[in-house]
């Protein structure tokens, strides 16, 4: 079991860290259009800084079994807004917005993923099983 839950774990922080790279890649070169290129290659941390602050704090609330409704609410708005800025450079084809969608949409699934692996409700009804005590 621990073995699955570590091929999952790092399937999808493999495919969360592509998917941020790969978003990162199309973020700059949008701010690059507008903004000299020393600003244009910091400016998507405006995007995924947010974003990574959410994430640690859903991993923080999680391990310790509190909501992150905030948090989960911060990690939507920017994950929809890379989706726009990607989305609003491209060729406008369905291809295009697809191709350049996607990423950003991975990267928010992958992360709830592996924070699903993390949740305690999946392994709560094993252990509650093993500590319910037959009455005499």
């Amino acid at each position: 079991m621990r073995v699955l839950f570590a091929v999952i774990a790092v399937c999808a922080a493999a495919l969360l860290a592509w998917s941020v790279s790969y978003t990162y890649g199309q973020l700059r070169t949008t701010s690059e259009s507008v903004l000299p290129a020393n600003l244009a290659q910091w400016w998507p941390l405006t995007v995924y800084g947010p974003w990574f602050v959410a994430a640690l704090s859903i991993l923080r609330a999680t391990v310790q079994h509190r909501p992150a409704n905030r948090s989960w609410g911060v990690l939507l708005a920017t994950s929809a807004m890379a989706v726009a800025l990607c989305v609003s450079h491209s060729s406008h084809s369905i291809l295009a917005f697809v191709t350049l969608g996607i990423p950003p949409i991975t990267s928010l699934v992958c992360f709830w993923e592996l924070v699903g692996q993390l949740s305690p409700r999946h392994r709560s009804r094993k252990g509650a099983h093993a500590q319910q005590r037959p009455e005499a």
